[in-house]
Formats: C-alpha cells, sequence, structure tokens
C-alpha cells in the first residue's frame, strides 16, 4: 500500500487511493495520473486498474 503521502511533495495532502484514480466514461474506463492526465480507454474496469497498477510499479522503481 502506497505511503499516505507524497514521496517528495511538501503538499501534505494524502495521495489519492488507487481505486478512487479510475473511473468509466460513456462505458469506457479510464484513469487519472496525479498530474491529472487521463490514461486510457480501457475496456474493462480491471484491466485500467491493473494498467495503473503496472503505472505506479514503474513510477515506484524510478525512486529507487
Amino acid at each position: 500500500m502506497m505511503s499516505d503521502n507524497r514521496h517528495k511533495d511538501n503538499s501534505h495532502q494524502p495521495a489519492p487511493d488507487r481505486y478512487e484514480r479510475v473511473f468509466s466514461e460513456q462505458d469506457l474506463w479510464y484513469f487519472t495520473t496525479r498530474e491529472g492526465d487521463e490514461v486510457g480507454p480501457f475496456r474493462y474496469r480491471s484491466e485500467a486498474q491493473s494498467n495503473l497498477d503496472n503505472f505506479m510499479e514503474k513510477l515506484q522503481a524510478q525512486l529507487k
């Protein structure tokens, strides 16, 4: 699980939960990045969630 605060972010606001980042629009699924970019469309919620998880893992690997 991600920490409550974003790494290297001085805003002290909690990062949005990953599940809150996934949304549906016109029967297609998307996720948003913390920068506000929308990624998608995906046909299924599970596909959007899986891609979000992969996206987050890549970002975390870059921080190591």
